[in-house]
């Protein structure tokens, strides 16, 4: 398929503008990488770590990979957001998804990576719509079964996208790249979670949304599946619909390694 072809289109919440989704080429990378240093800019104090740093050459290598899907939003020619997703194996998973805890086959998993909007088009729910975007054409072509995502444990932001296209937190860990508390986000493309719902929710606030907090609920069978912005709270419920591959150990070893309880060479 044609990088050019329009994958959907739409109109601007704010003003009615026409949108479209499409693939991204090697003619868009020069505009990406103008784009991204326009969000990098924008970043608010302690915000920093919610997005990685990349050349112009990064941007290339998401094109030319076949295991990369790299979608844009385009208002009049111009683009305004960018997301991407990458396709795992068993050969890789240990490396772009470390320590990841559910059962889940490698080659059926799709990682969304980094959702990107122009903070002039913010407020247009764009970023919830490529997320939605990524994972139609990651099912529909590319017979993927299971979206993934890893984020910064206080980047609300993405929080927000994940839960309104249904993915619930599943996991709190340390990526041992950089160190960072980032918490994992999953889902069964087009299926919807079962809750338990005579079992009474939990929640916690924003300022306790830490790896301890949410492994002890995770540990007793909960995940979070959406938030209270009023209330600045998170929501948890009980649910038995994802399997992991050694829960007990599993949230133990991120509870220990958030506290440099070990060393992660000798896991």
């Amino acid at each position: 398929m044609s990088s050019e072809a329009v994958i959907m289109s739409g109109r601007l919440m704010k003003n009615n503008q026409k949108y479209i989704i499409r693939h991204i080429s090697s003619q868009d990378v020069a505009d990406v990488y103008e784009l991204h240093k326009v969000i990098l800019a924008n970043l608010r104090p302690g915000q920093e770590c919610f997005i990685h740093h990349k050349k112009m050459s990064d941007f290339q290598r998401m094109v030319d990979n076949p295991d990369n899907l790299f979608i844009g939003t385009f208002v009049d020619g111009k683009l305004v957001g960018y997301a991407s997703a990458n396709f795992v194996n068993e050969n890789n998973i240990d490396d772009v998804l470390p320590d990841f805890a559910l059962d889940y086959e490698p080659n059926r998993i799709a990682v969304l990576e980094q959702a990107s909007v122009n903070p002039e088009y913010r407020g247009n729910n764009l970023a919830s719509i490529m997320n939605s975007v990524r994972q139609k054409v990651a099912y529909q072509q590319y017979h993927k079964k299971y979206a993934v995502t890893m984020v910064d444990i206080k980047n609300f932001y993405s929080y927000r996208n994940g839960f309104r296209n249904g993915m619930c937190i599943t996991q709190a860990t340390v990526d041992p790249d950089d160190g960072g508390h980032v918490i994992y986000m999953a889902k069964e493309i087009g299926k919807e979670v079962n809750f338990n719902v005579v079992q009474i929710p939990q929640e916690l606030s924003y300022a306790e949304m830490d790896i301890e907090n949410v492994s002890r609920l995770i540990e007793q069978g909960y995940v979070a599946r959406g938030y209270d912005d009023s209330r600045q709270k998170v929501l948890f419920n009980k649910t038995n619909d994802f399997k992991y591959k050694n829960k007990t150990l599993r949230l133990e070893s991120n509870l220990m390694y958030a506290a440099g309880q070990y060393d992660r060479n000798f896991i």
